[in-house]
């Protein structure tokens, strides 16, 4: 069975009372989606928040002549930013439940986007660096009913084989998951296949003969939306694959 993945992490080294810590790749979320159409989302509570939120880099080009932030918060904006407003989304959504059930009339809610209110929405709705492991592996090993009864699946009759695009630190935050590459669950590959590597050597092969018409420029190539959201770029990854398969 085939899977593809993606992930949101922090990465580098990260600050401490007494200086940095080596570097590191920090999980912010995953995403997978299996080759049958199963999708698997999950937002970790384990990685460090601060860290994160006070990531920045110096802006180039524009700076404080144009009354913009010299400081660049990537992370913060495009990856932190959207997973708030999906928190909130579903904070609400849960309150028109309650609503309907117990006929409370709650407003919506509308928190800013601050430290604070995000902290409080990932600390409700995120999950532990350890569950998100045993929901993979539950989700990986095919219809299995709970988590204790994964323990004890075996799937060497169902390899598990992972794609990614650029799959480097999303390969490794994944394994991290699970702990040594040892730790991988039965039935995992040890490694994981790149997207991005598989489209170079379609695109030279074609070079290499008559066509020299660029994938990406192709009216079939998979246009990519809502970039840095993990689940929406592993089913990103899906489609580029089964594109891929397509190209001779």
């Amino acid at each position: 069975m085939n899977y593809f993945l993606d992930t949101e992490f922090l990465e580098g080294s990260q600050k401490t009372f007494f200086g940095k810590t080596k570097p590191t790749i920090d999980l912010i979320s995953i995403g997978i989606v299996s080759e049958d159409s199963r999708e698997y989302y999950a937002i970790s509570k384990d990685f460090n928040l601060k860290e994160a939120w006070n990531r920045w880099q110096q802006r180039t080009g524009e700076g404080d002549r144009n009354n913009i932030e010299p400081r660049l918060y990537w992370i913060r904006e495009n990856v932190l930013k959207p997973i708030y407003k999906e928190l909130l989304k579903r904070e609400n959504n849960s309150n028109v439940k309650g609503n309907y059930m117990f006929g409370f009339n709650l407003p919506v809610i509308k928190y800013n986007f601050t430290y604070k209110n995000f902290k409080r929405l990932v600390n409700k709705y995120g999950k532990t660096n350890k569950q998100i492991a045993e929901e993979v592996k539950v989700f990986c090993t095919g219809d299995v009913l709970s988590i204790e009864k994964a323990r004890y699946y075996e799937v060497q009759h169902k390899p598990c084989k992972f794609y990614a695009y650029y799959a480097d630190y999303d390969w490794v935050a994944f394994c991290w998951l699970f702990g040594k590459m040892i730790d991988l669950p039965n039935g995992f590959s040890m490694y994981c296949r790149d997207l991005k590597q598989i489209l170079d050597e379609k695109e030279m092969a074609r070079q290499d003969g008559t066509d020299m018409t660029e994938l990406r420029n192709l009216p079939t190539y998979p246009k990519q939306e809502n970039e840095h959201n993990a689940l929406d770029d592993a089913q990103w990854n899906f489609k580029l694959f089964q594109f891929l398969q397509g190209v001779s």
